[in-house]
C-alpha cells in the first residue's frame, strides 16, 4: 500500500471530530502518527488555533497537548504568544470548550495547564471564532 491510501484511510476512520475542522496529521507523545481536528481562526488581533482529538484515544489532546502544541507552531510558524490554543470537546450533542496555557521557551511549551471555559460569553466568543476560519497555509 502506498502512503497515500494510508493516508486517506486515516482520515475517514476519523470519527468525532466536527464538521468545521479539519483533520492535520501529528505526532503524539509516543511518537504514534494521529489525525486531530484543527483550526485556524482571527479574532480580535489574536490568532486561535482550535484542536480536537475526536474519537481517537491516541489523538487525545488533553495527553498530547505538549507535543501537540509544539509541532503546531514549528510546522506554521507561529509566534507562541500571539496565539491562543483551545480545545473543543464533544460528546454527541454536548461540547465543552478548553484553553490551554503554556510558558513558552522558544516554539516548547512547559509548564502546560488547561482551564475550562465555563461563562456563556467566553463559549459564545470561542463559537463565533470558529465561524472564522483562516487559510492554512
Amino acid at each position: 500500500m502506498d502512503s497515500n491510501h494510508n493516508n486517506k484511510r486515516g482520515i475517514t476512520e476519523m470519527k468525532g471530530l466536527p464538521a468545521s475542522f479539519s483533520p492535520i496529521q501529528l505526532h503524539n507523545r509516543l511518537n504514534r502518527a494521529v489525525w486531530i481536528g484543527f483550526k485556524r481562526a482571527e479574532q480580535d488581533g489574536r490568532e486561535l488555533v482550535f484542536l480536537c482529538g475526536g474519537s481517537d484515544g491516541a489523538a487525545q489532546v488533553s495527553k498530547n497537548f505538549e507535543t501537540f502544541a509544539g509541532q503546531i507552531v514549528r510546522e506554521f510558524r507561529l509566534n507562541p504568544a500571539e496565539v491562543d490554543f483551545v480545545e473543543l470537546r464533544s460528546d454527541g450533542d454536548h461540547h465543552q470548550w478548553y484553553r490551554w496555557h503554556a510558558q513558552w521557551v522558544g516554539s516548547a511549551p512547559m509548564e502546560c495547564r488547561v482551564e475550562e471555559v465555563a461563562g456563556e460569553s467566553g463559549r459564545r466568543y470561542l463559537d463565533q471564532a470558529l465561524s472564522r476560519s483562516v487559510e492554512a497555509a
